[in-house]
């Protein structure tokens, strides 16, 4: 399973690259949503994990962006975010999203990851 993570804080991104190939994934990271969408559009991912607060493109337009390309459109997304409710609320993102806010708990990621992937 290929997971593409965007996360912009390095430390976080080793660590979810960490976990994630610890439940066996393959794993590409980029920081930022633009690099994100190259390399979905490269090798399209099974599971997308993504922080919403990144440089050069953000997670919900990183979103945004995917859905409007039909080869990328329902790839399952997971957010991992420090965004308030308030942000989210104005981000307007798709209620079928999870939405795990940081510091993030790794028993739920697994199971939204469970989830998703099924």
């Amino acid at each position: 399973m290929l997971t593409l993570i965007a996360e912009d804080d390095e430390a976080l991104r080793l660590l979810l690259t960490d976990f994630f190939e610890g439940l066996g994934h393959t794993v590409k990271s980029a920081e930022n949503g633009m690099d994100l969408v190259k390399f979905a559009l490269a090798e399209r991912p099974d599971l997308i994990a993504t922080d919403l607060h990144m440089p050069q493109m953000t997670g919900d337009s990183m979103i945004a962006m995917i859905d409007m390309y039909p080869d990328l459109a329902g790839i399952p997304v997971i957010v991992i975010t420090g965004a308030t409710e308030a942000e989210l609320a104005d981000m307007g993102l798709p209620k079928e999203i999870p939405i795990l806010s940081k510091p993030f708990d790794f028993a739920k990621i697994t199971t939204e990851v469970e989830k998703l992937t099924k």
